[in-house]
């Protein structure tokens, strides 16, 4: 480390905390770490590819949004054994939009709003209080990329 800077460490916090005292926070957005979600994946007793066919959202007011998505199998990846899920099946996923958040926010990914139209690979639980419904089992990362191969740095 460059002990000529040292120094400027002091200075540079007191005029970060001056800057957040007067309101100018800076923006900050922090998620969970991939790993996290990657382990989330990789523990979803479903892993599946999915056509999105319909999304129906239910606003209830003071309540998150609640989404009810239709979609079509398209491949089977991995499924409890037992189990008997195959391509060409149709199946519903219900499951809440969380509110929005303002600027700045620091939490965990959100659920997105799935499109009618859209292939995408999805990480899924059975719903235990609907038989036969399924809802997102990693998350904000329960539909995207798989991050199953990421691990937790140690």
């Amino acid at each position: 480390m460059n002990r000529s800077r040292l120094p400027l460490l002091p200075a540079l916090g007191g005029l970060a905390l001056s800057a957040i005292t007067l309101g100018w926070a800076p923006t900050v957005q922090a998620e969970l770490p991939p790993w996290v979600y990657g382990q989330e994946q990789r523990q979803a007793p479903y892993a599946l590819e999915l056509l999105v066919r319909s999304v129906h959202s239910k606003d209830s007011g003071t309540e998150p949004k609640q989404l009810q998505v239709q979609a079509q199998v398209l491949q089977v990846k991995r499924q409890p054994p037992g189990a008997r899920l195959r391509a060409g099946n149709d199946i519903t996923l219900r499951y809440a939009l969380p509110p929005s958040r303002p600027s700045g926010w620091a939490g965990p990914a959100p659920l997105p709003l799935l499109q009618a139209g859209e292939r995408l690979p999805a990480w899924l639980a059975p719903d235990p209080s609907l038989p036969g419904v399924f809802q997102p089992a990693a998350g904000g990362r329960s539909f995207g990329p798989s991050l199953e191969r990421e691990q937790e740095p140690g």
